[in-house]
């Protein structure tokens, strides 16, 4: 589905690399690579990140989503998979989605669990087991769209493996202006670990 996005909205090498973010064991990083784009991946957790670092040499660095050590504008693509139904408010979706429109240039990509979908349509009648307090939270495409327009990106089409039947869905988004933000200082990928702790061999190649 990632491939088929890239292509609809003709993802190139550019000055800019993209962002995975969280990036998990990074197994994203070849759909990118192959389209000869730099790849940075970005996650919280120290053991998913060495996992990632056993693969091909890629730049890894460790933070949070909702408040990453970058310029704004600094990735041309920003894509965050598997990360908006794990948050339980509505306030931190807004926070997260608002910091990855800030640090992109263009492009968007998000995957979200349907709130339309067959899945989430039988929790809702009590014919699926529920996944407890810090199970998976669904979301509606209005309820996408108005977080992204107030982050001043347009979501410009979603994207399903089987639409209605599969719960996950993907929102593509267009950054419409400049997010304000503080200002925030960076250099190198080296240093861009700002009150995060360095993970050895991890921090990417300068």
């Amino acid at each position: 589905m990632l491939e088929r996005i890239l292509e609809q909205h003709a993802a190139r090498p550019g000055l800019r690399p993209i962002l995975d973010a969280p990036c998990g064991t990074g197994r994203l990083r070849g759909v990118f690579e192959r389209r000869g784009m730099r790849y940075i991946g970005l996650d919280v957790s120290v053991p998913m990140l060495e996992e990632a670092r056993r693969g091909e040499q890629g730049d890894l660095i460790r933070s949070v989503v909702d408040r990453m050590p970058f310029k704004d504008d600094a990735f041309d693509i920003v894509l965050c998979c598997r990360l908006l139904h794990h948050l339980e408010e509505s306030e931190e979706t807004e926070i997260v989605v608002k910091e990855l429109v800030r640090v992109a240039h263009r492009l968007i990509v998000v995957s979200f669990w349907d709130s339309a979908s067959l899945p989430a349509l039988r929790s809702r009648v009590a014919l699926k087991k529920p996944e407890g307090a810090r199970g998976r939270r669904m979301l509606s495409k209005r309820a996408v769209k108005r977080m992204f327009e107030e982050a001043g990106a347009e979501v410009i089409g979603f994207e399903h493996s089987l639409r209605f039947v599969s719960q996950q869905a993907f929102a593509v988004a267009l950054k419409r202006a400049r997010v304000e933000a503080p200002a925030r200082e960076t250099a190198t990928l080296a240093t861009k670990l700002m009150g995060t702790p360095a993970v050895p061999g991890i921090g990417g190649a300068s």
